[in-house]
């Protein structure tokens, strides 16, 4: 779409501009000035050009090219400055100086580009009166007064390097790559508007912006224009552009690991644009997913812009205006702060955990996320996503817990009921509450922390049913569920758990098995397994420096209450379905699994548990869409290189996920 220049009409006798100006002033330099001035801002510049002592042609030239120079939005001359009614003041009058000759100072503000910053400088003109008509004495001052014969007025627009993405360790979690950055530089250039149409179509940059930066910039110097990895689909078609060129450069921009949650950085579309906002323009290269994205302003800080003076080799003369200083400089960051400098961003991740976690997944045919959290303090140190089409769904996806969510249901049996893990129970083969038929493989002899090791749905059901909807919401809240909203993730996307209300003992008996209404994140359950790890459930945190503004609530289990759910935990993988989570050198000695079908059909298969070692305590979550052994992954998670994986050798093939 074209982009849409603001003129600023005069109204008749060009009162809107000049104020009212006396019949006295009519017959004096006024009219003059006020028509030239007039013509000049509507861009009627062959009539501002009758208004001078220069050459037509000439004049009007000079008049229009400072719209493109300059890539302005709109262009607004006052003989007044704005903030003063009435008569003509200090800053912008006319004084005659002779019977023959006056002087003119007007005001000037010129909008750089689309959203731009104004340019305001004010300008003067000499006026002569020649055959009883007052002209203006035309030299390129008029334009600017530093401007002279041969020169012209120029945008430069540099950005400083950007910053990098780290985890918790301050440990890059971008790796450099070879990048092919493509640009012009104008003078050599012959035929703008094809290459700018080439480069509009391939990137999807706006076409008459990038045009107008390339008009405007200085001639002789390269001008980046787009920047994609070497070889990418994108390069390979930029490359065939004649008038295109390219200069080989290696930047950390490719993710290490968690490219779902890093994201990736690209052209300055108008979609990323209307996101990331002023100063940045088609050209630049910015983020477009994932942190990149969300911290743009952070990791690239601000683009330097100046307004230059270019002599007629097109070398920079003079500087007129640098937006990069003073009040200029002024961008909000993330963390409230006014910055204009660059940064790094900060992150919990834990490389070698996060690796861990990716190489568990990786060998899997089916979309699968992983969640690591740290027990004592929320802060998620992995969040794998594994082939999920770019998709954070470590914290974004919403699948049906199943009984990994039956410790929530325990939790209020144990509080409101005083039940314990060995609280003797029968688990029947099929039960009914509110119509609705749970069925599962029967047990005659178990327990409350056996039916919820074994995922036993009917016992489990007829609990949930037979509890109120105080001691349920007394339970969720321990876990911090009684909220809809998402966590603040200093603003990451995410998802909260839904279909938690209870108003029926239906309903209470199918939030107790994790189906009905209920989903809930990987990055919920995790949550879920560090709070029964720990004794309090912590909000997460994924970001550490800009430094979070928002924290949630913890909330406390009771020590009675938590010593009944760890012996539950403890079951799920000695006697229960999550045997196989202690296959491995190192073992899970705590966790739960199912596999559980939705209403929709949708299958998932999920591990919840804690791992402790070495001081630490994570709690561990697996979604995988599809039939699978979650606990034998998660063995694998915790057993797995903290080294990126190899390539398989001898042809090894991927692991089979059975999906419905």
């Amino acid at each position: 779409m074209s982009r849409t220049r603001r003129i600023v009409a005069a109204s008749t006798g060009g009162a809107l501009l000049l104020g009212t100006l006396s019949a006295c002033a009519q017959s004096s330099p006024f009219t003059t000035v006020k028509d030239f001035l007039v013509a000049w801002q509507v861009g009627n510049y062959e009539a501002a050009s009758k208004h001078t002592t220069g050459d037509r042609k000439a004049v009007a030239k000079a008049l229009a090219d400072v719209r493109t120079q300059l890539d302005a939005a709109s262009l607004r001359l006052r003989l007044k400055a704005e903030s003063t009614p009435g008569a003509p003041d200090d800053k912008g009058r006319i004084a005659k100086t002779s019977d023959s000759e006056a002087q003119a100072r007007f005001q000037i503000r010129i909008d750089l580009g689309e959203n731009g910053r104004p340019l305001e400088y004010q300008g003067q003109m000499t006026l002569r009166l020649i055959d009883g008509v007052w002209k203006v004495v035309w030299s390129p001052s008029v334009i600017h007064p530093q401007l002279r014969d041969g020169e012209r007025l120029a945008v430069v627009t540099q950005s400083p390097e950007r910053q990098v993405i780290l985890d918790a360790k301050g440990r890059q979690l971008l790796k450099k790559v070879k990048t092919d950055v493509f640009g012009v530089v104008p003078q050599r250039l012959q035929n703008h508007d094809t290459v700018v149409k080439r480069i509009s179509e391939i990137t999807d940059q706006d076409r008459d912006r990038l045009k107008g930066r390339i008009l405007s910039a200085p001639p002789r110097t390269f001008l980046q224009l787009a920047e994609f990895p070497h070889n990418s689909p994108e390069a390979l078609k930029l490359r065939q552009v004649a008038g295109l060129e390219v200069k080989p450069e290696d930047k950390p921009t490719q993710p290490r690991q968690a490219a779902e949650l890093i994201g990736r950085i690209g052209p300055a579309t108008t979609d990323v644009l209307s996101l990331v906002g002023a100063p940045y323009q088609p050209g630049d290269t910015v983020g477009s997913s994932g942190l990149q994205l969300l911290f743009q302003r952070r990791l690239a800080g601000l683009p330097s812009v100046k307004v230059v003076i270019l002599d007629a080799n097109g070398s920079q003369r003079k500087e007129i205006r640098d937006f990069t200083q003073g009040e200029d400089a002024a961008v909000q960051s993330q963390s409230g702060q006014e910055t204009a400098e660059p940064g790094p961003v900060r992150t919990t991740l834990e490389r070698d955990i996060q690796f861990r976690a990716e190489n568990a997944l990786s060998s899997l045919d089916a979309p699968a996320s992983l969640v690591a959290v740290r027990s004592d303090t929320g802060a998620v140190l992995a969040a794998a996503n594994h082939r999920t089409d770019g998709e954070n769904r470590a914290f974004e996806g919403l699948y049906a817990p199943g009984t990994t969510f039956s410790p929530v249901l325990a939790a209020a049996l144990v509080s409101s009921k005083h039940e314990k893990a060995t609280s003797e129970q029968e688990c029947v083969a099929e039960t009914t509450v509110g119509g609705v038929v749970f069925t599962t493989e029967a047990r005659p002899k178990s327990s409350l922390g056996l039916d919820v090791a074994n995922g036993c749905r009917t016992s489990l059901a007829q609990a949930g049913a037979g509890l109120d909807g105080d001691a349920i919401n007394a339970a969720l809240q321990k876990f911090g569920l009684t909220s809809s909203s998402p966590w603040n993730l200093s603003s990451v996307k995410n998802q909260r758990a839904q279909g938690l209300a209870t108003t029926t003992a239906t309903e209470r008996a199918q939030l107790a098995v994790g189906e009905g209404d209920v989903k809930v994140s990987p990055l919920t359950m995790a949550l879920i397994a560090s709070a029964i790890q720990n004794g309090t459930w912590k909000g997460p945190l994924l970001i550490q420096d800009p430094q979070p503004t928002v924290s949630e609530t913890p909330q406390y289990i009771d020590p009675a209450s938590l010593t009944e759910l760890q012996k539950i935990m403890g079951m799920g993988v000695r006697n229960g379905t999550a045997k196989t989570a202690a296959s491995g050198r190192k073992k899970f000695r705590e966790g739960l699994a199912t596999t559980v079908t939705d209403a929709q059909g949708e299958t998932v298969s999920w591990f919840v548990g804690y791992y402790q070692s070495a001081g630490i305590a994570l709690g561990v979550a697996i979604a995988v869409e599809g039939e699978a052994d979650a606990a034998k992954i998660a063995s694998d998670f915790v057993n797995a290189s903290p080294k990126p994986r190899t390539q398989p050798q001898g042809g090894e093939a991927p692991t089979t996920v059975q999906q419905p």
